[in-house]
């Protein structure tokens, strides 16, 4: 099971899915990121996301995306971060 952004990817969970990530990281070599039920998404959730890729290339810790919604892909397509986050398999 991958870790879970929920529906809200944004500036009001930030906080809260920053902890969650750090909790993850604190606990495994991989992450397996399931962004497919995210329906609301800002610049704050990607730039946060993006953080916490670079910090796995950085320590060698795996990142893949399970799933990723429609919102989350138009989202980063829009701020030019799909090849940052990883997410060209789900970009048309």
């Amino acid at each position: 099971m991958g870790f879970s952004l929920g529906e809200q990817l944004d500036i009001t969970q930030v906080m809260d899915l920053k902890d969650r990530l750090q909790a993850e990281l604190e606990q495994s070599d991989s992450l397996l990121i399931d962004g497919s039920e995210v329906s609301r998404v800002d610049a704050p959730g990607l730039q946060l996301l993006l953080t916490a890729r670079n910090l796995c290339n950085n320590q060698s810790i795996g990142w893949k995306w399970e799933g990723a919604s429609g919102e989350l892909v138009g989202a980063a397509k829009t701020l030019g971060l799909i090849e940052p986050l990883g997410l060209v398999d789900f970009a048309e």
